[in-house]
C-alpha cells in the first residue's frame, strides 16, 4: 500500500485535523443509496475501494442516488463536505434521464450538469455534479461551512439516474477519498480505509455494502425497469383481481445472489413464497418479479423481499398495504 506523501490537510486552526463529512443530508440505505464508487484500478480492469465492482472503467467519484426522477421534487440537500470557498458553479441545465441508446453523449463540456467546486485548505478541492436545476444556493467567492447546503440532488447533465457525483482532488489530482490514495496509484489496493479523508461516521456509512432493494410492489402487470428510474414504481394493485405480479427493484446485485419473495395476505395466509435462481452475472440495476393467478381480495397484505448470497442476507425490504373492496 502506498499512502499520500503529504499529510491529510487540516481545515481547523488547532487540534485534530478536520475530516470530510458526507455530501448529502439523507439516510444512506433508506432514502438515498450509493450506486457507484471510484474505479481504483488504473489499468483495464475495474475495482471499487471496497474490493467490489460497484464502479465502471475510469469512474472518478462517489455517486449517491435517489430512486427516481420524481424524487428530486423532495429537494434532498447536497452539502459541503468541509469548510471552504466556492470556486465555480454552473446552473440552468435541465434535469432528465440520459438514455445511452438514444441520446448524444457529446454535451459540450456540460456532462457534469449543474455543479459546484469548493476549494478547501491544504490544496484539497471537492466537486459536486448533477445537481437539481435551479437549486444552487451558493455563488463564487462565498465561504461555506461543512454540512452547509449548496444545492439539491438532481439529474442534470450526463445522468442515467438522479444522483450527486462527488469527486475529490489534492493538488489538482484525483484522490479516492475513502482510501485517501491517488486514483493514479498503481498500488492503490482496496479495503484499507485507515487513510480515509472522511470522519469515522461517514467512512462507516460509505463502507456499507452497496447492495440495496430500492422498492417493492404489487401490480397487475410487470413494470419496466426504464420506467422505474423515471417515475418510480407503479401504483399498488388496490382493486380486487384474480392475478398479481410482485416486483422487486434492486441495485448492485452480484453474481450468485438469490431473491426470496413472500406475499402474505389476510389471515396470515401465504400467497407467494418463491426463491429465484442464482443470478448468472452481476447487475448494477435489476428488476425481478414473480406472478401467479390468485384471488387478491380486500384486506391487509405484507410483502417481504430479501437478497441473499448463500446464508448471508445482503438486503431486505418489507411493505405492508391494504386492498379495499
Amino acid at each position: 500500500m502506498i499512502c499520500l506523501e503529504r499529510a491529510l490537510p487540516s481545515f481547523t486552526e488547532a487540534g485534530e485535523p478536520a475530516r470530510l463529512g458526507l455530501p448529502v443530508d439523507c439516510r444512506l440505505g433508506q432514502d438515498c443509496f450509493v450506486q457507484q464508487m471510484p474505479d481504483i484500478d488504473p489499468e483495464a480492469g475495474t475495482l471499487d475501494p471496497l474490493c467490489g465492482q460497484a464502479t465502471y472503467q475510469g469512474h472518478t467519484g462517489w455517486d449517491i442516488r435517489l430512486r427516481s426522477l420524481s424524487d428530486i421534487a423532495r429537494d434532498v440537500p447536497v452539502v459541503a463536505v468541509a469548510d471552504g470557498t466556492i470556486s465555480r458553479i454552473r446552473d440552468g441545465v435541465p434535469d432528465r434521464i440520459f438514455d445511452t441508446a438514444n441520446d448524444d453523449p457529446r454535451m459540450g463540456g456540460r456532462e457534469c450538469g449543474n455543479g459546484v467546486v469548493i476549494d478547501h485548505q491544504g490544496a484539497l478541492s471537492s466537486q459536486y455534479c448533477h445537481l437539481k436545476n435551479g437549486s444552487l444556493s451558493v455563488r463564487p467567492g462565498m465561504n461555506v461551512r461543512r454540512g452547509e447546503r449548496i444545492g439539491s440532488i438532481g439529474s442534470s447533465g450526463l445522468a442515467e439516474f438522479p444522483h450527486v457525483h462527488l469527486s475529490v482532488r489534492l493538488d489538482g489530482k484525483p484522490v479516492e477519498p475513502v482510501t485517501g490514495k491517488p486514483l493514479a496509484d498503481k498500488a492503490q489496493g482496496c479495503g484499507d480505509l485507515s487513510g480515509s479523508l472522511f470522519d469515522t461516521g461517514s467512512t462507516q456509512a460509505l463502507a456499507q455494502s452497496p447492495v440495496a432493494i430500492l422498492d417493492v410492489g404489487l401490480a397487475n402487470a410487470p413494470p419496466e425497469l426504464s420506467d422505474l428510474v423515471r417515475t418510480g414504481g407503479p401504483p399498488l394493485a388496490i382493486a380486487r383481481s384474480n392475478s398479481a405480479v410482485v416486483w422487486v427493484w434492486a441495485i448492485n446485485v452480484d453474481e450468485g445472489a438469490r431473491f426470496r419473495i413472500r406475499l402474505v395476505g389476510p389471515g396470515e395466509v401465504t400467497l407467494i413464497d418463491q426463491t429465484t435462481n442464482a443470478l448468472p452475472r452481476r447487475k448494477a440495476n435489476y428488476l425481478v418479479y414473480v406472478g401467479r393467478k390468485l384471488e387478491v381480495g380486500a384486506g391487509t397484505y405484507r410483502l417481504t423481499a430479501e437478497i441473499a448470497d448463500g446464508e448471508i442476507r445482503l438486503g431486505s425490504k418489507v411493505r405492508s398495504f391494504s386492498i379495499s373492496e
